[in-house]
């Protein structure tokens, strides 16, 4: 499978002002999507996660490092009309109706008229904006507008999705609907890579998960691969003392009262724990399995609330 996606070393520095230090908001990032994949790209605010999408669409260069979208230069006209994106916050003519700015984004795309039509009324079902289709957009709330932008990145079909916190101003039933979009999109084959601070929606809609902490790429894992990781079984001793200890010296001790512990241990190693604890004199309480999510991994590797 082709790479949908390939930055290499890639780093980008802005100037912070006068007698300031340069901020170097990406450092030497390398990350290789393949087609079809949906890559979550995660990260505190002012991690470098909006910068490289930036530099995704050709909006930014990098200082060095190269970047390939879609096999071709992010700035070249037909990598750019393969691409869809939508922006954090959204943004659009307030005196355009929900339909009138979508045929204009269009048009934009060059999109046929007869193809374009049929897509706006099938694109305004989908995230839910069918009875608002001739309001304008000044009058829509934040969600509504966000749902319109979610829709005009999806008008052409793009082999490559690039959403930046698609979920901004959505209500549970709009992030289930980003998720199921994100899903479908994966299906026709497109190529999909989004940040989020929602590690929920991250958890449910992603093959692979990057995190990205002062610009550097601190965790980068198929999320199957996450899921088999985080399986810790939690073993409760009880009549655990000094003799015990010395038996198993390098034992992860999870929780500890009066005379009884909690051992951790990952799924390959209950076993051999287990005998080793049945030869002891011990007794072996409740056996059981424990799963980190996401936002323990997030904790461990970035130190700070993934909204911070």
């Amino acid at each position: 499978m082709a790479p949908g996606l390939e930055l290499t070393n890639v780093s980008k520095t802005f100037s912070a002002g006068l007698g300031r230090p340069p901020v170097k908001a990406v450092d030497e990032v390398s990350l290789t999507v393949d087609e079809g994949r949906v890559v979550a790209f995660v990260g505190p605010n002012g991690a470098g996660k909006t910068t490289t999408i930036y530099m995704l669409l050709g909006l930014l260069r990098p200082d060095i490092g190269t970047l390939r979208v879609l096999g071709g230069k992010p700035r070249a006209l037909e990598v750019r009309r393969r691409i869809g994106y939508q922006s954090e916050i959204f943004h659009t003519y307030p005196f355009r109706t929900a339909h009138g700015a979508l045929r204009f984004y269009g048009r934009l795309s060059g999109l046929s008229p007869e193809t374009l039509e049929q897509r706006i009324d099938t694109l305004l079902e989908r995230v839910g904006l069918t009875a608002a289709r001739d309001r304008k957009v000044g009058s829509f709330s934040k969600g509504m507008v966000q749902r319109l932008g979610l829709a005009q990145a999806l008008l052409h079909e793009p082999a490559l999705l690039i959403l930046d916190e698609p979920a901004t101003g959505l209500d549970p039933e709009g992030r289930r609907m980003v998720n199921d979009i994100i899903a479908e999109q994966k299906a026709r084959g497109a190529t999909v890579f989004f940040s989020s601070h929602v590690l929920a929606d991250v958890e449910r809609a992603c093959d692979h998960v990057v995190m990205i902490n002062r610009g550097k790429i601190v965790y980068s894992q198929p999320m199957k691969r996450t899921e088999d990781d985080t399986e810790v079984w939690h073993i409760e001793v009880k009549g655990w003392n000094d003799e015990a200890a010395g038996r198993l010296p390098d034992a992860d001790i999870a929780a500890r009262t009066d005379g009884r512990v909690t051992l951790a241990c990952p799924a390959a190693a209950k076993h051999a724990l287990l005998r080793q604890l049945l030869d002891m004199p011990v007794d072996i309480g409740s056996v059981t399995l424990y799963r980190q999510t996401l936002e323990d991994i997030y904790m461990e590797r970035i130190g700070v609330s993934p909204h911070g």
